[in-house]
């Protein structure tokens, strides 16, 4: 080949990479495309964060965010990212947004001009929150199902610096100022870790008996850390006098000493305060994201009720006040004045205790005139309750020869009063509570993120399945249980296997639409009929309509399985996985597990006995096995590992090692 030949396509190939380099720098600086203000769609916001003095921005679970106008209250612009976004913050100005569809994070220019992806990182598959660390030199963003945090390091172009495997599933996390500490929340269970951020070692894992953390604070002195969460109690009974007092479900906002908790000290989690936030007459289902504001007040989304919850966890005494549907996120602005994120509204709301009447007609004056879009504000008055230790409740209820017993009618507002007496403020005549913030009223103001299609069955059951108000006295949601759709990992006496005293595993929902019949006993040919069922032996609410239990089964079948545990990443993995699989379908396993469900329409004597000598099940779907940790109804197998060597389960010869190894290595692949 002529060397002047070779040199010219040495050149052109040159020119070739340098225009493609461009290409590819415009096309990541490239404005994001706007969404129209009148684009009908199900937004369902999930985070807010502020931009600046006057900006925040919403990320909405749809893939768009929306600039929201602080001052004039209103929507100033929607750009499209795309993807499922669950969480963002801010850093030097830009926005770090997580996407669990794409598994990524992407780091943005915004404005309410035009919008542009600076930078974007793939991360472990479904990263649900993401925050800067005080420094703000780096960022941490939690992956659910890999159960992994990610250490990025920030700048022009995100890059990842360390990945440190958590050994559970994670959710909140929250940052120590002037430590090299962090807390991350198991996303399902009571699990808390501190994670050192420089050494990337996971120091502790503090394991206590609750369920759903969904918010962490720090006190404004530094001591003290807060937590909501809920608790199952296995041996409560789903009957209205243990749901009326929070003995089956309580929702609780905890107190710990900060320092016993970071240095991992045994019983950390247990030394401080736990109070309720709800009480017999009203309950506070699934208390949610929290902060705490510059008087030391704890302000707490109460998303199974549709309320925010504010108050001094020394006090117990709380206000609550009524938002949108499913209020997640919350956004301090100053003093007194909030904003609340209501995720199945597709809603914000501002919360404002230190306006006089006045001031309040002119803002509603002024939002009225705004051309987009629809904000509505209204006077409020807040209700105050007061709080008491949960153990205090528990012992109450079960001591007090005043409260209810069995499954009769009762008054609640009167059985209340009667227990706790003056210390509340309860007027059951009215059924209104004396406002305790500077003894004024509460404004509201409502803003539309965008208008909305018409709700179909999944949409109304969603919101279903996420409200408290299903349950007695609206202690507790079907999330409550199966947190996410998924499970909260504990055992529960739900009367729905036809029995009492016999508590069974809280099963997964995730991909349950495919995996009929339902209940431990396979007694419920369709999901509606199951519906029906822990609507009212284990919910013992209101009830629920033939139509609006198709809707939430409706919702149900929308709900995909997990990912696979632990997919092959080797070759000599995959040779063993199809080494498990030949061994599981000669083991005769798939007399029960078959299919792609990986389970069967019956039930069957697997030679366990419950408390009431049932000994029939049916089996679950052994999609995602992997990330169950105690097996069988009862959770009487610590690991995997056990129902083959501890339990036999089903096997008709001993496994050498080598097939034990294999075989768990194909259902964790699952």
């Amino acid at each position: 080949m002529p060397a002047n030949f070779a040199f010219s396509r040495l050149l052109a190939y040159s020119l070739l990479l340098i225009m493609t380099a461009v290409i590819s720098a415009e096309v990541a600086v490239a404005d994001l495309p706007r969404v129209p203000f009148e684009r009908q769609q199900f937004r369902r916001p999930v985070a807010i964060a502020q931009l600046d003095a006057s900006t925040a921005v919403v990320a909405n679970r749809c893939g768009t965010l929306s600039v929201i106008d602080l001052d004039q209250w209103q929507v100033a612009a929607e750009y499209q990212i795309g993807g499922q976004l669950t969480n963002l913050a801010v850093t030097n100005g830009l926005l770090l947004v997580t996407d669990a569809e794409h598994s990524r994070l992407s780091l943005i220019r915004i404005s309410r001009q035009n919008a542009q992806v600076v930078s974007e990182l793939p991360v472990p598959t479904h990263p649900v929150t993401v925050q800067v660390a005080p420094d703000g030199t780096f960022c941490t963003v939690a992956s659910k199902w890999a159960r992994k945090l990610t250490f990025v390091t920030l700048g022009d172009k995100l890059a990842i610096s360390a990945t440190v495997d958590l050994g559970f599933c994670p959710g909140e996390q929250l940052h120590v100022p002037s430590r090299t500490s962090m807390l991350v929340a198991d996303a399902f269970t009571g699990r808390l870790a501190v994670v050192n951020t420089t050494t990337h070692d996971v120091e502790a894992v503090h394991e206590f008996g609750a369920h759903n953390i969904r918010g962490l604070a720090i006190s404004n002195d530094g001591q003290s850390l807060l937590i909501s969460h809920q608790i199952l109690n296995d041996a409560a009974l789903p009957r209205r006098s243990d749901i009326v007092w929070g003995v089956m479900i309580n929702n609780l906002l905890r107190t710990a000493k900060l320092d016993s908790v970071l240095e991992g000290q045994s019983g950390a989690i247990y030394g401080g305060q736990s109070i309720n936030v709800g009480y017999a007459g009203q309950g506070a289902g699934d208390p949610d994201t929290l902060f705490v504001d510059q008087s030391g007040q704890a302000v707490i989304a109460l998303a199974g009720v549709n309320e925010v919850l504010i108050g001094k966890p020394g006090s117990r005494a709380f206000q609550r006040i009524g938002v949108g549907i499913r209020p997640i996120d919350l956004l301090p602005l100053s003093e007194g004045r909030f904003v609340v994120v209501n995720e199945l509204s597709d809603s914000l709301t501002l919360i404002d205790m230190t306006k006089d009447a006045a001031s309040a007609s002119a803002t509603e004056a002024q939002t009225a005139n705004a051309a987009k879009p629809t904000v509505k504000t209204v006077t409020v008055t807040a209700k105050t309750v007061t709080a008491t230790t949960a153990a205090a409740t528990t012992a109450a209820a079960k001591s007090d020869d005043s409260s209810p017993q069995g499954d009769g009618e009762y008054d609640e507002a009167e059985a209340y009063t009667r227990k706790y007496g003056d210390q509340s403020v309860y007027d059951a005549a009215a059924s209104t509570y004396r406002s305790s913030y500077l003894e004024t009223d509460v404004f509201t103001s409502s803003l539309s993120l965008g208008p909305m299609p018409e709700l179909g069955p999944a949409e109304r059951g969603e919101q279903l399945f996420f409200s408290a108000r299903l349950s007695h006295a609206s202690w507790f949601s079907c999330h409550s249980c199966h947190v996410e759709g998924h499970s909260n990992g504990g055992r529960s006496d739900t009367f729905g296997d036809d029995t009492e005293g016999a508590p069974k595993r809280v099963l997964s929902l995730l991909g349950v639409g495919e995996t009929g019949p339902w209940g431990w006993n396979g007694k419920k040919p369709t999901l509606p009929k199951q519906i029906h069922q822990s609507a009212t032996s284990t919910m013992r609410g209101p009830g629920i309509s033939d139509s609006a239990a198709s809707d939430l089964a409706a919702f149900l079948t929308t709900l995909k399985p997990p990912p696979p545990f632990e997919p092959a990443v080797t070759p000599a993995d995959r040779t063993q996985i199809s080494d498990g699989r030949r061994l599981f379908e000669s083991l005769s396993c798939t007399e029960c597990h078959s299919g792609t469900t990986l389970t069967s329409a019956d039930a069957y004597d697997v030679g366990l006995v419950d408390e009431r000598g049932l000994r029939q099940f049916n089996p679950p779907s052994l999609r995602g096995v992997g990330y169950r940790e105690k097996l069988f109804h009862d959770k009487r197998a610590d690991s995997l590992g056990e129902v083959f060597t501890k339990f036999e389960h089903q096997l008709a010869r001993q496994l050498s090692a080598t097939e034990l190894s294999a075989l768990l290595r194909y259902l964790r692949s699952l």
